[in-house]
């Protein structure tokens, strides 16, 4: 009962799964909080979400019925397809992971993946995502994390766009021509002049921004048709600067000291099918 009404949070909606009635969630999970004595849910006019210790009996509880699925499964002997959930920003999932996914099914056939782009991290415990990529210092509360790549980002743009106003020889050179700028509204991103400050190179009082997005993958396609220059992420623009739909505009490339990791909510144990994944991740970002 805890587990469908942390899954959901919503104790309506996990009822109606359990085929029980909502007073009946609530009064259940009532009685835990009374046992263990905490409360499990912050109960907020029509919103509901988990306090620090549901957090944690959460996560518990979700690897321990995953860990009893794959067992009854295997002893089943059934046939079976281990099922993960998998988050990332869209630029990640669409230009670096969805390249890979054919290798991905040669090496783990098994593995069945639902792929969720998110425009901001998620709350691992609550919300059913098994594995979330995720740039940063690699300390979440109530997560283990496995680094993965360098944050480097250097300026791109079309290779036509190169060719008719480059090759850039200076800094100068390089800001006086159009600048395409992402803003992210939720994760803290480089821009523009925090990348410049970063290398001790002088910023403008007025960048020639032409165009300011919030999606990095739409400033990414922005640049691939001419619009400008952008900041990019490697190896996320890897793939587009191989396939000749980006180039490299300055040489110049910024390592902040944060990584993507792959965060996984903590608990006692991870299923056979995460970890899978998450080995595969670790491996393609040092290949």
């Amino acid at each position: 009962m805890f587990e469908a009404a942390a899954r959901h949070l919503n104790f309506s909606t996990a009822a109606s799964e359990l085929s029980i009635t909502q007073p009946a969630v609530s009064h259940g999970i009532r009685q835990l909080e009374v046992t263990l004595g905490h409360p499990l849910f912050v109960r907020e006019h029509r919103t509901l979400s988990l306090t620090t210790q549901g957090l944690r009996l959460y996560a518990a509880v979700a690897s321990g019925f995953g860990t009893i699925s794959e067992t009854l499964a295997e002893i089943s002997g059934s046939a079976h397809r281990d099922k993960i959930v998998a988050s990332a920003s869209t630029v990640l999932a669409t230009e670096w992971l969805l390249p890979k996914l054919a290798g991905l099914r040669q090496e783990h056939p098994n593995l069945q993946i639902e792929i969720r782009c998110l425009d901001r991290d998620p709350e691992l415990a609550s919300s059913g995502i098994d594995i979330h990529i995720r740039l940063g210092d690699g300390n979440w509360p109530f997560c283990s994390s496995t680094q993965l790549w360098a944050e480097q980002i250097v300026p791109v743009c079309s290779p036509a766009f190169l060719e008719r106003h480059g090759p850039f020889g200076s800094v100068a050179e390089l800001l006086s021509h159009p600048l395409i700028h992402y803003v992210d509204p939720y994760r803290l991103r480089i821009g523009w002049a925090e990348w410049l400050r970063a290398l001790e190179l002088p910023v403008p009082a007025n960048l020639p921004v032409a165009l300011e997005v919030n999606d990095s993958l739409f400033a990414q396609k922005a640049a691939e048709m001419g619009e400008g220059i952008s900041l990019g992420w490697r190896p996320i623009v890897d793939h587009a600067l191989a396939a000749g739909r980006l180039a490299i505009a300055f040489p110049r490339t910024l390592e902040t000291g944060r990584h993507h990791y792959a965060v996984i909510a903590s608990g006692p144990g991870i299923r056979r099918a995460v970890a899978q994944f998450r080995d595969w991740l670790s491996a393609r970002s040092s290949a």
